[in-house]
C-alpha cells in the first residue's frame, strides 16, 4: 500500500479558506437556483455569505481531549488523514481528490482515527476548491427524535435555514434536484438502534433521488455497506510516524513534557505502541499519561484505566500546581464504578449521546443502586464535563469525548456480574447486535477477562456448533444451516493486480457471529488464499451465469449465489474444497471448546487433579 506523503497545511492560510473564497462563492454555485430576478440574487448573495460565515465558525474550532476548556483553530494541529480504497491512496488535503471514486462515499475507520475532525475539514475545503455547497449533519441528533419526525430532507434544509441560508423550499428543492450539494453525513455508527433502520432508509432514498448531489458518510467498518451498491467505501488511514510526530509538535501543550515525549516517540515510542501513536485520539490521551507517569502501559485496557486516572487527576496547564475539583467529593475508584455503570446501561441501550434529562436519569438510577455513595446529581453531572470530560456537552446534549470509553467502562463493569448473568446478557447480545464488530467492547471484555469470556459466552455457541458438525461433518448440509450462500469478489490493488476471494453470506447469525467472534478474540491463525484457485473458480461462475443469461449483469460480485446455484457450475467435493478454508476455523473452534469447556472437569477428580488441570 502507498504510504502518504504529508504536505503541511499553512495556518495561516487554512484558518481563512471562507474569507478568501467568500467573495466569489455565490457566482460559483446560483447556477443552481433557476430563474432569480435581481432582487432575490442580491438577498440569497446576502444569505449564502451569512452562512458560509457561520458553519465556518462551528465547523473551524474544537474542542479535544487536550483542548477540554476552549476550542482550538482546527488547522493549528490538524494531520490530513488519509484514505484507502482499493489498496491505493487517496489524499485528502483536496476534495476533488475523492470524487475521481464517485458521488457516493462511505468513509469507515475505527475509533479516535479523526473522521469527525476530516469531515470538518473537508466541509471547508468544499467551500475553498468546489462550486458546491456543503452541508454537514451529525447523525446522532436524530438519537432524541421520534422516528416519525427523522427526515434527511427537512434537516439539510433546517440546518441551512439555522445558519442563515434562508431559502424559499422552491429554491432548495431545484437546487437539489440541480445537484448543487455537498452533504456530509457524520457517524452513522453514533445512531441508536431503535432510529437506525429509518435513519439508513432516509439516507439511501435522498441519495436515490437527488442522485446529482454528492453524499460522504462516516462510520466504524460494518458488514452492513456490502448491501449499499450506489456508496463506495474508502477506509481511513492511520498516522504515519512523521503524521504523529507533527501532530505532537501543534499541539499546545506543557513544553518541557511535549519536547521529553517528542523525542521518545522518535525514538522507540511509537514503533512500540503503534496502535497507539497512530490513532489522534489515542495518541493525545499517550501525551497526557506520559506527562503524569512517564511511561506508556502496555495492553489497551491499562491504557484506558491509566488515562481515566490521569484524567480524573489532571492539573490545569494554565495553572501551575491546581488539582481540579471533583465536585461529587468521590474519589476515583467510587467515581470510577457509578460512570462506569452508567456506560454499561447506556451501551447495552445503544444510547451515545444523552438529553440533560436523559443523562441525569442514568446518574440517579447508579445512585439509587449504589446507594453507598453520598452525592449529588448535579454535582456527578458537573464533574463528567468540568472536571474528568468524559461527556461533552453540545446546545442541548452530551455525548462522550469517545465512545471508546464508554466501551471500556461498559466492559469493566461486566467483569463485576456474576457469571449467570453475563452469560445470559452477552449470548443474547450476540444475537441482537450489529455492531459487536466494529466496537471495540468485545476486545476490551476479552482482554480483561479472557478465560471467562471463552468459559461463559464463546463455548456455549461453540458447543452448538459442535452438535451440527458432529451430526453432519464438513458437508453441504453442515453449511446449510449456517450460511445462505456465497459470494464471489474482485478487488484491483494499487500495482493494478486482481485479488479474488469468495466470502459466505450469512444465514444462522448467532452461530456465524460466535464462531467469527472466536477467531477474532483468539487469534486464528488466517493464512493468504491461492489467488490462482480464487480466479479460478471466479471465472467458471462467471462464465456459466453470463453465457446462460442466468444474470443481467456480467459483474457477478452484485450477486448472492446459492449453493445449489453454485452445483450447476461446481461438483459439491469441488466446492467443498474450495471452501476449506471454513473448515479449518471450525475446527480450531472445537480445540477452543475443548480447552475451554467446564464439563470437561469431572467432577469425581480429586481437587489436586483439578487444579492441575486449571
Amino acid at each position: 500500500m502507498d504510504i502518504i506523503n504529508n504536505q503541511e497545511l499553512l495556518t495561516g492560510v487554512a484558518t481563512n479558506i471562507v474569507e478568501d473564497s467568500i467573495k466569489g462563492a455565490w457566482d460559483r454555485i446560483k447556477k443552481f437556483f433557476k430563474d432569480l430576478d435581481a432582487k432575490d440574487s442580491i438577498r440569497y448573495k446576502t444569505a449564502y455569505e451569512r452562512y458560509l460565515i457561520n458553519t465556518k465558525q462551528k465547523n473551524s474550532k474544537i474542542k479535544t481531549i487536550i483542548y477540554r476548556r476552549a476550542p482550538k483553530e482546527l488547522y493549528s494541529f490538524y494531520e490530513c488523514i488519509g484514505v484507502s480504497y482499493n489498496g491505493k491512496t487517496i489524499n485528502t488535503e483536496n476534495i476533488n481528490n475523492l470524487f475521481v471514486l464517485g458521488n457516493k462515499i462511505i468513509v469507515t475507520g475505527t475509533g479516535g482515527i479523526g473522521k469527525s475532525i476530516l469531515f470538518k475539514h473537508l466541509f471547508l475545503n468544499t467551500i475553498e476548491e468546489t462550486g458546491l455547497i456543503p452541508v454537514l449533519i451529525e447523525l446522532r441528533s436524530f438519537n432524541i427524535c421520534d422516528v416519525r419526525e427523522i427526515s434527511i430532507f427537512d434537516t439539510i434544509y433546517k440546518s441551512l435555514c439555522d445558519n442563515g441560508f434562508d431559502l424559499s423550499k422552491e429554491y432548495f428543492e431545484y437546487s437539489m434536484e440541480e445537484g448543487g450539494y455537498i452533504i456530509f453525513l457524520d457517524g452513522y455508527d453514533e445512531v441508536n438502534r431503535d432510529k437506525a433502520e429509518k435513519v439508513t432508509s432516509e439516507i439511501k432514498a435522498l441519495a436515490e433521488k437527488y442522485n446529482d448531489n454528492r453524499y460522504f458518510l462516516s462510520s466504524r467498518p460494518s458488514e452492513e455497506f456490502i448491501g449499499w451498491n450506489d456508496f463506495c467505501e474508502v477506509e481511513t488511514l492511520k498516522l504515519n510516524k512523521k503524521q504523529a510526530l507533527d501532530l505532537i509538535k501543534k499541539i499546545e501543550f506543557d513544553e518541557v513534557a511535549k519536547e521529553t515525549f517528542y523525542k521518545e516517540l522518535d525514538n522507540s515510542l511509537y514503533e512500540k505502541y503503534e496502535s497507539f501513536a497512530s490513532n489522534p485520539l489515542l495518541l493525545n490521551i499517550m501525551l497526557l499519561t506520559f506527562q503524569k507517569h512517564a511511561s506508556i502501559p502496555e495492553r489497551l485496557n491499562d491504557f484506558y484505566e491509566e488515562a481515566f486516572v490521569t484524567l480524573f487527576n489532571v492539573h490545569d496547564a494554565t495553572k501551575d500546581s491546581y488539582v481540579r475539583d471533583i465536585r461529587s467529593g468521590l474519589g476515583c475508584e467510587d467515581f470510577k464504578l457509578i460512570f462506569s455503570y452508567i456506560c454499561f446501561k447506556s451501551y447495552f441501550n445503544g444510547e451515545f449521546q444523552f438529553s440533560e434529562a436523559r443523562l441525569r436519569s442514568y446518574i440517579q438510577t447508579a445512585k439509587q443502586k449504589f446507594d453507598r455513595f453520598n452525592f449529588s446529581v448535579e454535582d456527578f453531572q458537573e464533574d463528567l464535563t468540568q472536571s474528568v470530560c468524559m461527556l461533552i456537552k453540545e446546545g442541548v446534549v452530551y455525548h462522550f469525548s469517545h465512545r471508546s470509553f464508554q466501551e471500556y467502562f461498559a466492559a469493566w463493569y461486566t467483569c463485576k456480574l456474576v457469571d449467570d448473568i453475563q452469560s445470559k446478557l452477552l449470548l443474547n447480545w450476540i444475537k441482537e447486535s450489529e455492531s459487536i464488530f466494529s466496537d471495540s467492547y468485545f476486545l476490551m471484555l476479552f482482554d480483561l477477562q479472557s478465560e471467562k469470556v471463552n468459559k461463559i459466552i464463546l463455548c456455549p455457541i461453540l458447543k452448538e456448533i459442535q452438535k451440527l458438525y458432529t451430526q453432519y461433518g464438513y458437508s453441504l448440509e453442515f453449511l446449510n444451516n449456517l450460511f445462505g450462500g456465497v459470494r464471489f469478489n474482485r478487488r484491483r490493488t494499487s500495482e493494478k493486480k486482481d485479488i479474488y476471494s469468495t466470502s459466505l453470506t450469512i444465514k444462522n447469525k448467532y452461530l456465524c457471529y460466535g464462531l467469527m467472534l472466536n477467531n477474532k478474540l483468539n487469534k486464528f491463525p488466517y493464512g493468504n488464499s491461492d489467488n490462482d484457485a480464487e480466479k479460478a473458480v471466479y471465472e467458471k461462475v462467471k462464465i456459466y451465469f453470463v453465457s446462460n443469461n442466468k444474470i443481467d449483469n456480467n459483474d457477478i460480485r452484485l450477486r448472492e449465489f446459492s449453493f445449489n446455484d453454485i452445483l450447476l457450475v461446481l461438483s459439491e467435493e469441488e466446492l467443498l474444497n474450495h471452501l476449506q478454508w471454513f473448515q479449518c476455523q471450525v475446527e480450531f473452534a472445537l480445540q477452543i471448546l475443548q480447552k475451554y469447556d467446564d464439563s470437561n472437569v469431572n467432577r469425581k477428580k480429586r481437587v489436586s487433579t483439578i487444579l492441575e488441570e486449571l
